[in-house]
């Protein structure tokens, strides 16, 4: 499967010089990558080790695009969704990766999301433990048969569960309503749903607006529990804004917003999902 990665980065050349090592290292070797800098202080392009990581990209027959934004800084959702665009017009992909500027990958991590969407299901991420901490193993028996949850109360959010945290004991595909991270993506699932483009620079919970438009457009998610990506800052990216808690908080309520009204117009959409693994 040929597959178009996309990395939107800010102010982290070292860590996307580890990042573009660990994709040279990953055993499924199909893909371009396709990198938006967002107004970083030194524009990515101008470090000498990224560039000559980037060679040796291409000398390794991966098409490398570098765009970056000079005027206005839009946060990742929006950068992502610009990123998208360009890469459905400019990809020759089967489907899309996203990538997250601090990240580590285990070898074979892209092999098993595409095992994952080879096996029926059109979004496929893996785990996502912090680096920093010790991760203790967790067998899959105990998750089944979903990954994450979510309940409304009063047309709020009651409680939202995320395991991906965690590394396995085993290695399964577990179908979840809502993906992490680092996920694979058919293209045909990106020509039907977009990101959020109007959330705080935070990003936090942009994942949970692209699953649940994806669920009521009929797709399907799953979770490969042996795939593992690291994160080498904290989760939402780590703080790169002073005005930080403000936007997570407004994130919050756009998803509470957003999340009421989807169960308006569909019904209990998740629900609906689950019965379909029963």
């Amino acid at each position: 499967m040929k597959i178009d990665i996309m990395l939107c980065t800010k102010d982290r050349p070292t860590e996307v010089a580890l990042l573009l090592q660990s994709l040279r290292s990953q055993t499924h070797q199909d893909w371009d990558l396709f990198i938006y800098d967002d107004r970083s202080g030194t524009p990515i392009a101008d470090y000498h080790f990224i560039q000559c990581i980037i060679n040796l990209l291409k000398t390794e027959n991966h098409r490398v695009f570098l765009f970056r934004e000079n005027t206005i800084r839009w946060g990742v959702t929006k950068l992502r969704q610009i990123l998208v665009e360009k890469i459905l017009k400019l990809g020759t992909g089967e489907s899309i990766l996203r990538l997250d500027d601090d990240n580590l990958l285990e070898p074979d991590y892209i092999e098993k999301l595409v095992e994952t969407l080879d096996s029926g299901y059109d979004i496929a991420s893996g785990v996502v433990p912090l680096a920093i901490q010790p991760t203790p193993k967790r067998e899959t028996k105990f998750i089944k048969p979903f990954i994450a949850d979510i309940k409304l109360k009063d047309g709020t959010i009651e409680k939202f569960g995320d395991d991906c945290g965690w590394m396995y004991l085993e290695h399964e595909i577990i179908p979840s309503p809502h993906f992490r991270s680092m996920a694979l993506i058919r293209k045909s699932v990106h020509e039907k749903v977009s990101y959020e483009t109007n959330l705080g620079f935070c990003s936090f919970r942009e994942e949970e607006f692209f699953s649940f438009r994806a669920l009521v457009n009929g797709f399907k998610i799953g979770v490969n529990t042996g795939a593992i990506a690291y994160h080498l800052n904290c989760g939402s990216g780590g703080e790169r804004t002073t005005e930080y808690q403000s936007s997570l908080n407004y994130n919050h309520q756009k998803l509470n917003d957003f999340t009421k009204e989807l169960y308006e117009k569909h019904g209990d959409f998740i629900q609906d999902y689950k019965d379909k693994f029963k």
